[in-house]
């Protein structure tokens, strides 16, 4: 998620990778927080394609649920932090981070494994559904949020003429659905 974010703002012309980078450790930080506090041991954290991942165990689905939980409300902390300084301050630069945690929420609050959201869905799914319809459910939820973010990629592809950038991130997630499954 984090390359495809800065590959967002390198098309845009408006971009600060490094600050990105920063904003999604401190979303990681809000999971590890979460994951010792719930007794859960931290295996390994990794870069990987869309952001970075967490190997962790000793969880249960309610730990999971709220570790998973943990990220995105850090993001959206800041975000918030940033918005009221933004307000004060008058600064483009504060907006611009206020808008980078806030995107950071949103996109990991997808209900798309491994995404946040999806870690969130598949917990809730494990306390309520058998195995077969936790999968039927979680593909449909995933698809139900990716149809429309779709139609306004390509909308943002028609009327710009040049800006693809969406459409990729909505390619990239479609692949994620495939590749990984709501197993409960």
């Amino acid at each position: 998620m984090v390359l495809l974010l800065i590959s967002y703002m390198l098309i845009e012309g408006t971009f600060d990778p490094l600050l990105i980078l920063f904003f999604s450790l401190l979303h990681e930080l809000g999971h590890v927080l979460a994951i010792r506090r719930l007794g859960g041991k931290l295996n390994s954290m990794t870069g990987q394609g869309q952001g970075f991942g967490l190997t962790v165990e000793g969880l249960s689905y309610q730990g999971e649920l709220l570790a998973a939980a943990a990220g995105p409300l850090m993001s959206l902390v800041l975000a918030v932090f940033f918005a009221i300084f933004a307000l004060w301050r008058e600064s483009k630069d504060l907006w611009f981070c206020a808008f980078s945690n806030a995107a950071l929420a949103g996109m990991n609050l997808l209900p798309i494994m491994p995404l946040d959201g999806g870690r969130i869905l598949r917990s809730v799914l494990a306390l309520h559904c058998t195995p077969d319809r936790g999968r039927m459910i979680g593909t449909a939820a995933a698809l139900c949020c990716l149809l429309p973010l779709l139609a306004v990629a390509f909308w943002q592809f028609l009327s710009s003429g040049y800006n693809v950038s969406l459409l990729f991130v909505c390619i990239y997630l479609i692949g994620l659905i495939k590749e990984n499954e709501y197993d409960v």
